[in-house]
């Protein structure tokens, strides 16, 4: 027994202790392999949230892009939908795409207040919040409205939940003799969330701010105008 005892507290002669040189490029190593896997899963995760699918409305007039990872509904050839089943909210965040002829004497304009009329009567405390003229597919002018509403998601199905808020962003343009609408919808609370699933929507679209309008000729600022009548 006593010899086995010895045997176990004893260092090994063939077991020596690296010298310091060598545990350091032993630590170094370690290191650079564990940050390389960390690099590799980062990578395949971006890879992942930034796949996207192509869409296209009205046999292609309209090509749009959406998230790969999101359920797609085609419907007829001037409507489309993508849905987020993997979202955290009971209110799925979505994409939906659609076209309509304008009417005679129709501006971008008349048809924004249109719809806007149209979802003011269909949805539940919806507001504006916001509306920016911009620009998509490189120099077509853009209206994009922000909005919030009240929906309930699980009233259809009988499961009692609390209302969600929505927020939404429509990006409405014309293209031809027709008035695209892109709606892109979440829980206002995972909006910020959605962010990087938005954006392949939008920069499929080439969605940018539209360039600032020179003030017309004459035009003073207030503290000029000022400064003049003094």
């Amino acid at each position: 027994m006593a010899l086995w005892i010895d045997r176990i507290i004893k260092p090994s002669e063939t077991n020596e202790a690296p010298a310091a040189s060598d545990q350091i490029r032993s630590d170094i190593a370690v290191v650079v392999t564990v940050l390389f896997a960390l690099l590799l899963a980062l990578g395949i995760r971006n890879q992942v949230y930034s796949a996207s699918n192509t869409a296209m409305l009205d046999d292609g007039a309209l090509r749009f892009a959406y998230p790969e990872r999101w359920v797609a509904r085609q419907g007829d050839e001037s409507s489309f939908s993508a849905v987020n089943l993997g979202s955290a909210s009971t209110y799925d965040a979505r994409l939906e795409v659609t076209s309509r002829p304008l009417r005679e004497g129709e501006s971008l304009e008349l048809a924004r207040f249109d719809r806007g009329l149209k979802l003011a009567s269909s949805l539940d405390s919806y507001r504006e919040l916001e509306a920016a003229e911009m620009q998509v597919l490189n120099g077509v002018p853009a209206l994009v409205a922000t909005y919030a509403y009240v929906a309930d998601p699980t009233h259809a199905s009988g499961a009692p939940d609390l209302p969600v808020v929505v927020e939404g962003q429509d990006v409405m343009f014309v293209l031809g003799d027709r008035f695209y609408v892109v709606a892109l919808t979440a829980d206002a609370t995972e909006w910020e969330a959605g962010a990087r699933d938005f954006a392949i929507v939008t920069d499929s679209l080439r969605l940018i701010d539209a360039p600032a309008r020179a003030p017309a000729p004459g035009f003073q600022g207030g503290s000029n105008t000022a400064e003049g009548g003094n």
